[in-house]
């Protein structure tokens, strides 16, 4: 390794691990600050940075364990998971498995059972705010299609359409603490419920999905076809009501911009 390799390792390696002990011999003391301040500047501002982008991803998880102790959590997150992409965006994907962890419960979620819920919505919410645009299909585009070719049509969703599962009343609670004037807000816990995420334009959009909903939105993110979605609907309601049914749903997506196209078998992985 040469010298400027050892000096770029070595001023890393005091940025992401501040460690005290560490001699400050290798940087210049002619300054107006001493090396250690020097160093200081640099160690302060990368932890700072990446806080500042952890707020502004989960703002309502902020907002609901105030800013000491989301300071302290975000600390423990960038030593578990430093920066290693010059992009911020994915930064703080991590966080929700984080909060989930034994330890980590333990230590910043105590009675707040529901944090990593939280967060893990606000990450979705980003996740389906950042999709990739792409060509919608419309109610037109379907009408067209031939009724022989219906049986096997494999609907493709949208890059942006997410499904969660939660089991608190996460989407009530983040829309008090995103509030101009949020209020306290009580934790709810219930059955677990299926939620979709999407964004439709610019908007991202959520709501919650009846159980044969999420059956059939499953099927069509599994790679089913047409046909399939219409027997996991013969799961939970009567044969002679399917059809129509399926078609309802498939116009309720359509119109919500959930449905990117049509895909081939060999195209799902």
């Amino acid at each position: 390794m040469n010298q400027l390799a050892k000096l770029q390792q070595t001023f890393q390696d005091c940025v992401l691990h501040p460690d005290d002990s560490v001699t400050t011999d290798w940087i210049c003391a002619s300054g107006r600050a001493a090396p250690e301040t020097q160093l200081s500047v640099y160690t302060h501002a990368y932890e700072a940075r990446l806080q500042e982008v952890l707020a502004n991803d989960y703002p309502a998880m902020l907002m609901a364990i105030g800013e000491e102790s989301f300071n302290r959590l975000c600390a423990d997150y960038i030593n578990a998971y430093p920066s290693l992409y010059f992009s911020l965006r994915d930064f703080g994907r991590h966080l929700p498995k984080f909060i989930a962890e034994p330890m980590q419960l333990n230590e910043h979620s105590q009675d707040r059972h529901w944090l990593h819920e939280l967060a893990m919505f606000e990450w979705t919410l980003g996740q389906a705010f950042d999709a990739a645009d792409v060509t919608l299909m419309t109610e037109q585009d379907v009408a067209a299609i031939p009724p022989e070719l219906w049986p096997e049509l494999r609907f493709r969703l949208a890059p942006a359409v997410h499904r969660l599962d939660l089991e608190w009343n996460i989407p009530e609670m983040w829309l008090i603490l995103t509030n101009d004037n949020p209020t306290q807000i009580t934790a709810v816990h219930a059955e677990s419920s299926s939620w979709l995420v999407w964004r439709e334009e610019l908007v991202t959009r959520f709501r919650s999905m009846q159980h044969d909903e999420q059956l059939a939105l499953d099927e069509i993110r599994q790679g089913g076809n047409f046909n399939d979605v219409c027997e996991v609907l013969a799961t939970v309601m009567r044969e002679n009501e399917v059809p129509m049914h399926a078609a309802s749903l498939l116009k309720s997506w359509l119109s919500q911009g959930l449905i990117g196209g049509l895909t081939d078998k060999d195209e799902i992985n």
